[in-house]
């Protein structure tokens, strides 16, 4: 009889083990994985989709500075400050009939309820003034 309980409570011993164990397993398999499981994550930009963006112009007390991408700020610079694209990536900015290809050049926005910051001189190439929406998406690679 003594050999018997000693029998179950071994037995007993392995199951809370492996049971221990999967519960181990399954919560690091958890952490892996994103934290929104059901959210749909934003596929990234593709070049030739146009996104829409709410910019404003900066420049003017920033000349003659270096920004955060390296670049020294003039009045003639035409780039872009985004809080996410790397520093050098081109894009296309559209704005009332016009286009014109730019790079990141520093991180911004610089004013609240933008989405991303337009060089003064950028800005005026292109018409716009205040805080506006634009157009903006990747230049189409060379083929």
């Amino acid at each position: 009889m003594i050999a018997t309980l000693l029998e179950r409570q071994v037995a007993l011993a392995g199951v809370a083990l492996l049971a221990t164990l999967g519960s181990l397993a399954l919560g690091r398999a958890e952490a892996k994985e994103p934290a929104s499981q059901g959210a749909v994550q934003p596929a990234p930009p593709a070049a030739g989709r146009w996104y829409e963006a709410t910019v404003g112009a900066y420049g003017p007390g920033f000349y003659g500075r270096t920004t955060t991408c390296g670049v020294e700020l003039a009045r003639s610079t035409q780039g872009v400050a985004h809080p996410v694209l790397p520093c050098g990536a081109r894009i296309l900015v559209a704005h009332d009939g016009k286009a014109v290809e730019a790079r990141v050049v520093d991180r911004g926005p610089y004013g609240t309820g933008q989405d991303f910051a337009l060089t003064q001189a950028l800005a005026e190439q292109l018409g716009v003034s205040g805080v506006r929406i634009v157009r903006w998406r990747f230049p189409e690679r060379a083929r």
